[in-house]
Order: structure tokens, then C-alpha cells, then sequence
């Protein structure tokens, strides 16, 4: 191990301490031979102020230091390298990015309050430093930004970025696929899943050079302003070059707008279980489709995914069942619960924990809470007490209890709400028996919309399993799982304004 001793005196020193150069170099000689130290290499200042940072002596060490030379350096304190907490810091946190220990004789460097105030401070200037450079990085980027220049990375399709300069230039292979895209939108009847397939089809190339193109990416090429060469940073819109002219990015977005509208208002089928039912078999939602099958055209369920891009596609062969068979097999559960309004009751609470078992969660939630706590209390006093210091191993200890905390008041927030909707049981089963009274006398004169918000009160989720025999109009080979809830009291209110 390679050591190096630093001494300074300055006259004041020498009168009132007695610290004499001579005294300090055989003081820190013999805690390098304690240390086990192959070489030692003395670096003096007499007669120099501590107050002065730039002295030949602490020159010569920090140069030696930069060149890795050294493994430790010895002190008989803080004050011998400076008087000022400013170049204390400036010295220490070099030596330390070195690699290189410090030790001194007349000061336990961390394990004093001493210390551990040296390094809250040299942490909060770190901090406040940091919080500088961010402004600073802040300011910069508006300012480029007001200037019309890239403050940020800009990585849309059709460019390339420079993160050097910071500019940008077109992609001309890619800028022709985006020209494609808007000439295609708006001058043939096709829709975004329809161009993303004719990409697909074609094998035109990603930016990332693989995966497919996803309808939802094509929608967004379509709405960005950017091609008709507007950029936005923050309220900023700073100019790029456009790869479509203006007239025809807004007649696309007039596509748009007309296709939302003309979807808005179109008739179309009504299905009943659509945003509850599910397939077991491939876990994708099930969406109503009207379309021929076995040469008739009628309404079914499916979770065949025939958008591009869609994660699932969904079983194969398609799976399509009835759409009637199903919303009546639904149907006639919801009347039965209407009918016998316990059974939904019990049947709804299987579905989750009782009241009670919510309740002994809740209640080792919360002592788990004062645990952690007390936990975090016990570390940040016992630091404060100078028991130990504040390591990389204690600051980790701290983050973990933080993390602990935040996880256990998460889980305290559901139980709490749980346990709020399990103790609305008995008002829901009012509600329920309320709404069955006035529901059940009327259920054939039910509008759609009335049935299908109905529906939704007393059923959570329809799973389907199997596909059903080729052309079946029925649920053989069908398994169907119909998943109870209490209807909350608002929907309540609303069935009785409706019924009424």
C-alpha cells in the first residue's frame, strides 16, 4: 500500500497548538506503519494559510493523487488541509473519486456529529448543484426551442436526428412511405387497418426494421402536425421540413373527422353482453360481429382480432358463437336473480372476501404500517445518535422501509375500500330488492339500453369456453360462466327512475 502524510503550520498554528512540522510527520508516519503502508511520501506547507487552496505542498499531493500513485493519504485533520468547509469539500470528494482513502489522527472523519454534518452539507451543495445543471439544462432547451432549434431528441418517422448538431434531416425512403399513407387516406376508400395490412402485405420495413405496422401507429401518422412540417416543444412550434403539403394533411384530417362522425351515427347491431364477456380458452374479450356464416347473416360473438397489429389473434378456427343463444342464457340468470334476489347476494359475495376477512387484513395492514415505522424511527435515530453511519448499506435500509411503507399504504387504500363496499352489502340488498319489485313486473317492456344497463349491475363477467358444434344455433358444447355483483346504489336509483 502507498501512502502520503499532509502537513501544514502556519505561525498562529505553531503558538497555539504546539503543531510543529516535525510533530505531525512522526505522528502520521507511525499510523502509516499501523496501516501497513509499503512507502510513505511527505508533502509539506509552512507558513501558508488554511484559508489558501492553492499551496506547492497540497499541489504536488492532488497531482500525484490524479496519477494514481497513492492509496492513502494521512492528516492529522481537517483543518490542515483547509480552513474552508468549501475547499474541504472540493479536496475530499476529489481524493474520493480517486479511489483514495483519507485518514485522519485527531478526527473520526464519519462516525462524529462532526462528520456526519461534513457530509449532510457536501450532500445538500451536491444536491443544489444538480438542481443548477437541471435549470440550466431547462432554460437552455427553451431557449433553442424559442430560437427554432431541437431542444430534445426528435425521433419521428420520415427523419433523421442528429444528436450532435441537434438538426435534422429527411429519411427519403422513409418520407415516401408517409407519403403513401396520406395519398392512399385520402384518395382511396381505405381506412388506417386497412393501410397498415397493405404495408404489412407489402413487407415495407418499420423504423425499427421489424414487427408489423399497427393501425394505431398509421392514426397517429395521420393526426401528427408534424408532417406538414410543425413540430411542438412544450407552447413552442418550431418549424421542420414538411414531407406532405398542408392541403393535404388537413383534408386527412377531414377524413377522419367525417369517418368518427358518420361511425357515431350509424345503425348499427345491438349486442347486449358487449365489454363483459370474455373467451376462456384464449383469454382475448369477445366483440359482437354481423357477418354470413354457414350462408346467413347474423349477429355473433367472437375473439377473433383481425386488426393489424392485434397481440391475440384470438382461437383458431375462429370462434363465433350466437349472439341470440348467449344474451338469452344471460338474460334469464339476471331474471332469475331478479326473481330470487339472495341467491345473487350470495353468489356476489363469493366472488370476494368477507366482511370480516377484509376487516383482519385491514387491521395486520396497519400493524405491518407502525412496524415499518417504528423500523424507519429506530435507523434515523440511532444515526442521529452517532451509532453508526450513513452508509450505502443504511440508505439502502432506508429506501427499502420507504418502499415497504408506500406498498402497505396502497394495500391499506384497497382493503378500506373493499371493506367499505362489503359493509354497503345490506343497502345494496335493499337496493336489489327494491329494484326486483319494481324491474321484474315490466321486464318484457324493457328498452335495450334499459336491459343492457341492467345487465351490467348484476353481472361482472361472462366467460365462454368451447366453440359449439359448425353452424350450431345453440350453446351445446358451449360452457358459459356467469359472474355475479350487488348492483351499487346509484344504479339503483337509476332503474327506479327509469321503471317508474
Amino acid at each position: 500500500m502507498h501512502a502520503a502524510i499532509y502537513v501544514r503550520v502556519s505561525t498562529d498554528d505553531q503558538a497555539r497548538y504546539g503543531y510543529s512540522l516535525a510533530e505531525q510527520k512522526e505522528a502520521c508516519r507511525l499510523r502509516a506503519a499501523s496501516l501497513g503502508a509499503s512507502t510513505v511520501v511527505e508533502y509539506a506547507d509552512e507558513g501558508i494559510s488554511g484559508t489558501i487552496l492553492d499551496r506547492p505542498g497540497l499541489n504536488s499531493l492532488r497531482e500525484t493523487v490524479k496519477n494514481g500513485q497513492i492509496d492513502v493519504i494521512i492528516v492529522r485533520d481537517p483543518d490542515r488541509l483547509s480552513r474552508k468547509l468549501a475547499h474541504q469539500l472540493l479536496v475530499t470528494e476529489e481524493f474520493e473519486k480517486a479511489g483514495v482513502k483519507l485518514e485522519f489522527l485527531d478526527f473520526d472523519w464519519k462516525d462524529t456529529p462532526e462528520g456526519r454534518l461534513f457530509y449532510s452539507i457536501r450532500g445538500a451543495i451536491a444536491e443544489y448543484e444538480r438542481e443548477k445543471i437541471r435549470d440550466r439544462m431547462v432554460r437552455g432547451k427553451n431557449q433553442k426551442a424559442r430560437q427554432g432549434g431541437i431542444p430534445i431528441g426528435f425521433y419521428a418517422y420520415g427523419y433523421v436526428y442528429n444528436q450532435e448538431t441537434g438538426g435534422i434531416h429527411i429519411d427519403e425512403d422513409e418520407a415516401a412511405v408517409i407519403k403513401n399513407i396520406y395519398t392512399w387516406f385520402i384518395s382511396e376508400d381505405i381506412g388506417v387497418n386497412g393501410i397498415a395490412k397493405r404495408l404489412n402485405i407489402a413487407g415495407t420495413p418499420t423504423r425499427k426494421g421489424k414487427g408489423i405496422w399497427h393501425r394505431n401507429v398509421i392514426r397517429q401518422i395521420l393526426v401528427n402536425p408534424v408532417y406538414r412540417g410543425q413540430w411542438w416543444y412544450k407552447e413552442y412550434t418550431i418549424q421542420v421540413p414538411a414531407l406532405v403539403e398542408a392541403e393535404v394533411w388537413e383534408k386527412a384530417q377531414r377524413k377522419l373527422k367525417e369517418a368518427r362522425r358518420l361511425w357515431a351515427g350509424s345503425s348499427r347491431n345491438e349486442y347486449l353482453l358487449s365489454g363483459i364477456i370474455s373467451c376462456s380458452d384464449c383469454g382475448n374479450t369477445m366483440t359482437g360481429v354481423f357477418a354470413k356464416w354457414w350462408g346467413k347473416k347474423e349477429r355473433r360473438y367472437t375473439c377473433r382480432k383481425s386488426s393489424q397489429g392485434a397481440k391475440n389473434a384470438g382461437c383458431y378456427p375462429m370462434k363465433a358463437i350466437t349472439a341470440r343463444v348467449l344474451e338469452e342464457a344471460v338474460w334469464e340468470q339476471v331474471c332469475a336473480w331478479l326473481d330470487d334476489p339472495d341467491t345473487l347476494a350470495r353468489e356476489a359475495a363469493c366472488e370476494g372476501l368477507q366482511e370480516e376477512e377484509l376487516r383482519q387484513e385491514l387491521e395486520r395492514t396497519e400493524k405491518h404500517m407502525d412496524d415499518v415505522e417504528k423500523g424507519r424511527e429506530a435507523v434515523l435515530n440511532a444515526l442521529a445518535s452517532g451509532l453508526f453511519e450513513l452508509d450505502g448499506k443504511i440508505k439502502g435500509k432506508l429506501t427499502d422501509l420507504k418502499r415497504r411503507k408506500e406498498r402497505l399504504e396502497e394495500r391499506k387504500r384497497e382493503l378500506e375500500a373493499a371493506l367499505q363496499g362489503a359493509r354497503r352489502h345490506f343497502a345494496g340488498m335493499k337496493d336489489l330488492r327494491t329494484l326486483a319489485r319494481e324491474v321484474l313486473s315490466r321486464l318484457d317492456m324493457l328498452e335495450f339500453k334499459e336491459k343492457k344497463a341492467l345487465v351490467r349491475a348484476l353481472v361482472s363477467q361472462v366467460a365462454v369456453s368451447g366453440r359449439g358444434r359448425p353452424g350450431g344455433q345453440g350453446l351445446r358444447d358451449v360452457g358459459v360462466t356467469i359472474l355475479a355483483r350487488l348492483p351499487e346504489q346509484e344504479a339503483g336509483a337509476f332503474f327506479s327512475n327509469v321503471t317508474r
